[in-house]
């Protein structure tokens, strides 16, 4: 089941080329990639911090608080699930004028966004309290690596996972899907991932158009199968790389995974929540990633084929547990 998860994610309505990406992904991991992106959640405790890394300036070169709906939709529901069943704090990382409709779709998933020492309080108390933090990062390269082992020594997070955040190519410089520079007012959250593999903390990267953070990881197959590749492609490899074909759906995979191996089925993603965080996220001021339009899609795909989505990834998995 779980490689029937990934087949699922890994659908490209799209037509990028993604489909391409994941035989080579899935050589360098054992299992399918929702399970081995699961595996190191497992054994989340009470207070433990998962670093979420996400955010795409989609319209850099006209604002910097201009952001995708891919992506923080997403690990808005992955934040949740982490919280509501294992008491974890998610760490939400992302360009500091990004916070705002974030942390927005972040309580439309039913999170308070708090400080760290707030989130310590929330998790060790009996009575329950969802909570996330929402961290900006700074656009000083120095200042940016400097945040990125402070980080890793405050959060020491037992896991890192980057979802649609475009990855430094080995030029020093970020790329859109038309092989544009959008370099401008972006935070090297990269870093965060390098400093987390130092230490061994497992690195997870989600991705759907060959730019993303982890992509380094299959940067031939990027080459080959997706347009302007040799150019768009990340330099950064992720331990596991979840190519989708559409950012959010693998964390919804992810969310499956984790529910099958845990049997709890309180870790699925919903449609009706799907639906939720959608609006959220558009009326918070993020918009389509393709069209540039503040409306409740994703990646240029409607309300339905998302929700669609979700109800697929939901019945594989309860079809799963009922074995």
């Amino acid at each position: 089941m779980f490689h029937l998860l990934d087949r699922i994610m890994n659908l490209d309505i799209g037509n990028r080329g993604v489909d391409k990406l994941y035989e080579p992904a899935r050589a360098r991991n054992v299992e399918p990639l929702c399970a081995a992106a699961a595996r190191p959640l497992t054994t989340l405790a009470a207070g433990d911090c998962v670093i979420l890394i996400t955010g795409s300036l989609t319209r850099s070169w006209v604002s910097p608080k201009i952001g995708e709906t891919d992506g923080p939709v997403g690990v808005a529901a992955l934040a949740r699930a982490l919280s509501y069943c294992f008491n974890a704090i998610p760490v939400i990382v992302s360009d500091t004028s990004l916070l705002d409709p974030i942390s927005a779709t972040l309580r439309a998933a039913g999170l308070a966004t708090v400080t760290l020492d707030e989130a310590k309080r929330a998790t060790s108390n009996k009575r329950f309290c969802s909570v996330a933090i929402a961290q900006g990062f700074p656009l000083d390269d120095d200042e940016a690596r400097g945040d990125a082992l402070r980080m890793l020594n405050s959060f020491a997070p037992k896991a890192v996972i980057s979802v649609e955040r475009a990855g430094m190519t080995p030029r020093g410089t970020y790329h859109n899907m038309l092989g544009q520079d959008f370099s401008e007012g972006r935070a090297k959250i990269d870093y965060i991932v390098q400093q987390a593999q130092s230490r061994g903390v497992p690195t997870i990267g989600v991705g759907d158009g060959g730019n993303e953070i982890g992509m380094g990881a299959v940067a031939d197959a990027v080459h080959k199968y997706v347009p302007h590749g040799e150019i768009i492609c990340a330099q950064l490899a992720t331990d596991v790389l979840l190519p989708a074909g559409v950012s959010n759906w693998g964390c919804y995979a992810i969310q499956a995974a984790l529910a099958i191996m845990t049997g709890k089925p309180e870790l699925l993603h919903t449609s009706a929540l799907e639906r939720r965080l959608i609006d959220a996220a558009a009326n918070a001021g993020l918009v389509d990633g393709n069209t540039g339009k503040c409306e409740p899609t994703v990646d240029g795909l409607p309300l339905e084929v998302h929700a669609g989505i979700v109800e697929l990834l939901m019945a594989t998995s309860l079809r799963a547990m009922k074995r």
